[in-house]
């Protein structure tokens, strides 16, 4: 699926029936999940106190991706870890297509909450997390990834969504790569 389709179906939260549903994109051999079903993932089901308590060595990173037109977060793993990110649902249906799975799982809510007050909680979940910097881009009040290391290098490449992005933008990735790994040396 494109990321302009993947992040207008992302948007369509206002129904509480979705509220709960984690949306996975198979790209090659890995699912990318964006904006509400990161927030999802990284809140609810594989949480880092989850994470930590388990003995994982790597987080499960979740960059927030600025581009001309879209500002998003996407988290990137193996579709054969799906049972490690995803260990408890209620229930998972392929979606039409084929390309994609809808994943529901429990929220736990009161029933007293509206969309106006989860959706803030997102949004203030998708605003801490860490922006990847573009490339050459010196401007005041880029946020810099807190995460360093070849790991994380290893982590970005692998989210990065390479086969949705124009030449250009996959030039200016790889530039930004090699400064990271620049610093590394």
């Amino acid at each position: 699926m494109q990321i302009t389709p993947a992040l207008a179906y992302e948007a369509q939260r206002q129904d509480a029936d979705s509220w709960n549903k984690i949306i996975l994109h198979k790209d090659g051999t890995f699912y990318h999940a964006y904006e509400w079903s990161a927030w999802l993932i990284k809140t609810v089901v594989c949480t880092e106190a989850f994470q930590k308590q388990r003995g994982d060595s790597k987080l499960l990173s979740a960059p927030r991706y600025k581009t001309k037109n879209n500002e998003y977060v996407l988290i990137g793993f193996p579709v054969e870890s799906l049972s490690k990110f995803i260990p408890e649902y209620t229930s998972v249906r392929e979606m039409e297509g084929g390309d994609a799975l809808e994943i529901c799982i429990e929220l736990n809510l009161t029933g007293d909450e509206t969309f106006e007050q989860i959706e803030a909680e997102f949004v203030k979940w998708k605003k801490a997390q860490p922006e990847v910097k573009k490339a050459g881009s010196k401007k005041e009040g880029d946020v810099v990834q807190k995460h360093t290391g070849l790991f994380q290098i290893i982590a970005e490449i692998v989210a990065y969504p390479l086969e949705k992005r124009t030449q250009e933008e996959n030039t200016e990735f790889i530039s930004y790569l090699k400064e990271k790994a620049a610093e590394l040396l």
